[in-house]
């Protein structure tokens, strides 16, 4: 038995459009900072030798440093390489251009997959590789009049998104590449099965174990042989690479988080729950200023020389009260021992199950429930009038601005 996508029927060489952005936050510092083009630049998460490059101009990347290079590493491979820590609001706005010209080129069927990707769904009547490529070399254009010559794109053409994603890998920067049903086969046979978009290191090994060493041995294998040996996810697979569209999304937000990494590791619990406190403080007002509410919550804690301490909580049903979110973070902290055997070197925590606050019922029974939703909708009222800093808790006014700074993240779009 062969199982096929529900309603998809058989592939067609359909053109998605995927633009995936080249050195998304290092072009932006280039841009903005012309003394910094031709020169080796990193953004880092924070100013520390472990720290890790989120993003790497193209004079860096031909030293070797790329995404996951550790700091100290990378001013050993570029001893004059400048480090800047990300400015999380301006490459929000730069997304936030950059999703609002793609519309005006291609309409609603753009589809944000991370800070610095889209997938474009092209009309039926620019189904043709003519058509196709002219939108590419327009969305092109536009960045470089509106956006500046520095910020590049890599677009790839394809029946499906995870191909197209593949074709942008294949020719940076400023690449143009289109995959066919036709040269699929081609394509698979000159990269190495860690290429393939959602396949690291430790799923090729997997695969390996299975006698599949290349994509082109992925591509081959039997479908129904896939999924016995590794599930559903083995027959997206073989889905993907035959050019079903398995990957379409509404962009609908299903959960948010923060995450801080500490320069000074914590053991002391009543200082750990100061930074949680300040973290949680900062994550409500995001849920709240999206209009959003959330079914559970979650606190995970990455320790030296332990595994990860994780908790979480469900609610009878969903809500975005500041005062008792932030009272349910705390309640995590409590099964923590006031004297932590091992230090706190990352502290992330969380929301899942969101959904709008005009779907479900907030249970409003008690007083002090009516109370939450009260100061919940005056603290962002303050804040959406005056700016997040410009209301605090007194306990956690003296940690550093760094604890709950605004973060980006890769692969998904946290909040737009």
């Amino acid at each position: 038995m062969q199982y096929l996508p529900h309603a998809l029927g058989k592939p067609q060489n359909y053109r998605v459009l995927y633009v995936d952005m080249n050195g998304f936050f290092a072009s932006i510092e280039q841009q903005d900072h012309p003394e910094l083009v031709g020169k080796p630049v990193a953004v880092v998460s924070h100013f520390h030798p472990r720290a890790t490059v989120l993003a790497s101009s193209y004079e860096a990347k031909a030293l070797g440093i790329t995404t996951g290079t550790k700091m100290e590493d990378a001013k050993r491979l570029a001893p004059g390489i400048t480090c800047l820590e990300p400015r999380a609001g301006r490459y929000r706005q730069l997304h936030h251009q950059i999703m609002q010209i793609l519309t005006d080129l291609c309409g609603p069927e753009v589809q944000p997959r991370s800070i610095d990707e889209a997938a474009i769904y092209l009309a039926s009547n620019w189904q043709n590789t003519t058509t196709s490529h002219a939108v590419a070399l327009s969305i092109k254009e536009r960045f470089r009049q509106e956006l500046g010559s520095h910020i590049r794109c890599s677009i790839g053409i394809a029946p499906n998104s995870l191909l197209a994603k593949l074709a942008t890998d294949l020719q940076k920067p400023d690449g143009l590449i289109e995959i066919t049903l036709e040269n699929t086969w081609e394509i698979l046979g000159k990269i190495d099965l860690t290429k393939l978009p959602g396949i690291a290191e430790r799923m090729a090994l997997q695969l390996e174990k299975k006698d599949i060493h290349t994509p082109q041995q992925l591509y081959a294998a039997n479908p129904q042989s896939l999924r016995e040996l590794f599930g559903i996810w083995g027959q997206y697979w073989w889905w993907r690479l035959h050019g079903y569209e398995c990957d379409s999304s509404s962009g609908n937000l299903k959960s948010m988080s923060h995450e801080h990494v500490l320069q000074n590791w914590i053991r002391d619990k009543a200082a750990l729950e100061l930074t949680v406190a300040k973290m949680a403080d900062r994550l409500v007002y995001r849920l709240e200023h999206n209009h959003l509410q959330c079914r559970g919550i979650f606190l995970s804690l990455r320790l030296s020389g332990a595994p990860r301490f994780t908790a979480n909580r469900v609610f009878d049903a969903p809500t975005y009260q500041h005062p008792a979110l932030l009272k349910d973070f705390m309640s995590l902290l409590q099964t923590v021992p006031t004297h932590l055997p091992y230090a706190v070197r990352k502290v992330t925590i969380g929301f899942y199950g969101l959904v709008e606050q005009t779907q479900g019922i907030q249970l409003m029974l008690e007083e002090d429930a009516v109370k939450g939703t009260r100061v919940s909708i005056a603290l962002e009222t303050i804040r959406d009038r005056f700016g997040y800093e410009s209301i605090q808790s007194a306990s956690t006014l003296a940690l550093s601005k760094n604890v709950a700074r605004e973060q980006l993240g890769f692969g998904h779009i946290r909040e737009v």
